[in-house]
């Protein structure tokens, strides 16, 4: 499926889009219509320009299959065209390449039904076991498991952090130049401490 856009009123009732795509995951069974399963959402979230849901499918004797359902989201509440939403919806059948999921909702969900499945989901925990790692602090020396080559032709593996918090600034050990890298705590790499301060005597 493409992407659907639409205005704010077209999102009415809703004010998110966390709470559109809420809804558009959540309806009953309908044997009248000739649907016989409903869909609810167990938990979901929107972060990094995508929304991740664990949703389940039921019928009149109970749960059956859960699963993620994955849509990139855009969402731009002053924009002029008047398409302040958009999103575009798959399942994890569909081996998305967003791979931004919390465990929260990785751990509700049922066998994979697929292997594009069972491969996104193994995205998303290694991209969890490298997010969770503590963030470098100022002093630590950081190594990448690849060299990367900077704008500038350099390449460099080592670097000392100078800054941390919601911006992490290195020093590139080779010429001390001040750089930044991009989804850091997304990147293979080791830290070595910085040395402890000698004890007093």
């Amino acid at each position: 499926m493409g992407w659907l856009f639409m205005s704010r009123g077209g999102m009415s009732p809703f004010a998110t889009p966390k709470a559109y795509l809420d809804n558009q995951c959540t309806y009953p069974p309908d044997p009248d219509k000739g649907r016989e399963t409903g869909l609810r959402v167990l938990k979901s979230t929107v972060r990094s320009g995508a929304y991740y849901a664990a949703c389940q499918s039921y019928d009149a004797e109970g749960p059956k299959e859960t699963f993620a359902i994955i849509c990139l989201v855009k969402w731009n509440p002053g924009a002029r065209s008047g398409e302040n939403f958009g999103y575009k919806d798959m399942t994890e059948t569909m081996g998305p390449y967003h791979y931004d999921c919390p465990a929260s909702i990785l751990d509700l969900l049922g066998p994979p039904g697929n292997e594009y499945a069972a491969k996104w989901r193994e995205a998303c925990r290694a991209r969890l076991a490298l997010t969770s790692r503590r963030k470098p602090r100022p002093g630590d020396t950081l190594v990448l498991a690849e060299p990367l080559t900077f704008t500038d032709g350099q390449c460099e593996r080592r670097f000392r952090v100078v800054q941390s918090g919601r911006k992490t600034i290195l020093r590139r050990m080779n010429d001390g130049m001040g750089v930044k890298i991009s989804k850091l705590m997304s990147r293979a790499w080791t830290i070595v401490p910085a040395p402890a301060a000698p004890s007093a005597p």
